[in-house]
């Protein structure tokens, strides 16, 4: 897996702000919890990488789940354009996503894939970066449709990796642990 500059982790996250906070070790819980009465106030937050997360820099993100799919698609859309102007404004070259959406809140996983995908391939026309979803091994119906939308770029395939180049940058799908890339 390869080590991306930024991961993103959404507050409303609770398996990626346990495995952040067990990753990240005293620093990165320190830093997160000083963030935390501020979280309301800005849309995204940054807290230097350190522990085991092999990324630069943490963004976290205040995102709140919807009731109408619509205002979801146009929430993650928003989202992936502050995390990749912010990324591309502070120089880094590559960003990671969790498939935000497709855990507790049962949102269509195909909607979700689809939006997050083609939401990237808009920005890296605007930002020179690589983009990674990272979608937990056991999440092999997520990852089938992460894959999907990426194979409508793409006509290879692969069973745990998956790449294409798009003008300014890499988009690619992983199976994985956001925290632990290398």
């Amino acid at each position: 897996m390869l080590k991306s500059d930024v991961i993103v982790v959404c507050w409303s996250s609770k398996y990626l702000l346990e495995m952040i906070y067990e990753c990240g070790g005293p620093s990165v819980r320190t830093a997160i919890n000083n963030q935390i009465e501020k979280k309301l106030k800005n849309p995204l937050t940054t807290v230097k990488s350190d522990g085991d997360i092999k990324s630069k820099r943490i963004y976290f993100i205040h995102w709140q789940p919807e009731s109408q799919i619509d205002l979801v698609k146009k929430s993650l859309e928003n989202l992936i354009s502050i995390c990749m102007e912010r990324a591309d404004n502070d120089n880094y070259k590559s960003i990671a996503y969790p498939a935000i959406g497709c855990g507790d809140y049962n949102y269509p996983i195909d909607i979700i894939a689809q939006t997050m995908v083609n939401k990237v391939h808009q920005e890296q026309i605007l930002h020179k970066m690589s983009v990674s979803f990272i979608i937990q091994s056991t999440k092999k119906d997520i990852f089938y449709h992460f894959d999907k939308q990426i194979n409508l770029f793409n006509q290879s395939t692969s069973t745990d990796s998956l790449s294409k180049i798009i003008q300014n940058g890499l988009m690619q799908i992983e199976k994985g642990d956001i925290t632990k890339q290398k």
